[in-house]
């Protein structure tokens, strides 16, 4: 989990600034926050996208804003397992031949599946259960959140949403006195 602290001292910075201005620190700091929040998670997408073979709009993050009367913002990656199909698959639909899929999950590693595994046209890669034709389940790999759970991608998350955090609150202090005309 990554957490942002405002520092004491950007606090401080903050409230000597805005202190005649209404609502001065909340009109500030809560753009400063969304856009942490936004970069953040568009820092996640890339450091995850360098490990592992997956599109950015299939990591699943929703972003939660902060607002002037809630200066807390989040987002949260979704802990369910996520498809197989949305990595690199080959082919990666129906064939008509008995053929192979090769899948790979992280980038420089990949393999064949077994020989139970197979396409069901539009639902993606299969595999049977058992020996017998029925039961079959749907091929899932690692979740979202282990994906960014790892220490390279929180790292750089929050290296990144701090040094966005510190400078968009320096613009938002100007910004907020430049349109209250003090």
């Amino acid at each position: 989990m990554v957490q942002i602290v405002v520092d004491s001292r950007d606090l401080l910075k903050l409230v000597t600034s805005l202190d005649k201005v209404k609502n001065g620190v909340e009109r500030a700091l809560a753009p400063a926050i969304n856009t942490a929040l936004a970069n953040g998670r568009t820092v996640i997408k890339r450091e995850i996208r360098k490990q592992y073979t997956i599109k950015a709009k299939d990591i699943p993050i929703t972003l939660h804003r902060a607002s002037y009367k809630h200066l807390v913002g989040e987002f949260r990656i979704d802990q369910g397992m996520l498809p197989l199909e949305k990595f690199e698959l080959h082919p990666r639909g129906f064939t008509h031949k008995r053929k192979l899929i090769f899948a790979r999950v992280k980038r420089g590693k990949g393999g064949y599946l077994r020989h139970n595994a197979f396409f069901i046209p539009r639902g993606g890669p299969y595999h049977r259960l058992g020996p017998e034709r029925y039961p079959i389940a749907k091929m899932v790999t690692i979740s979202a959140a282990i994906m960014a759970s790892q220490p390279e991608v929180e790292n750089a998350t929050r290296e990144s949403m701090g040094f966005t955090l510190e400078k968009r609150i320096n613009h938002e202090i100007e910004r907020v006195l430049a349109t209250s005309g003090k």
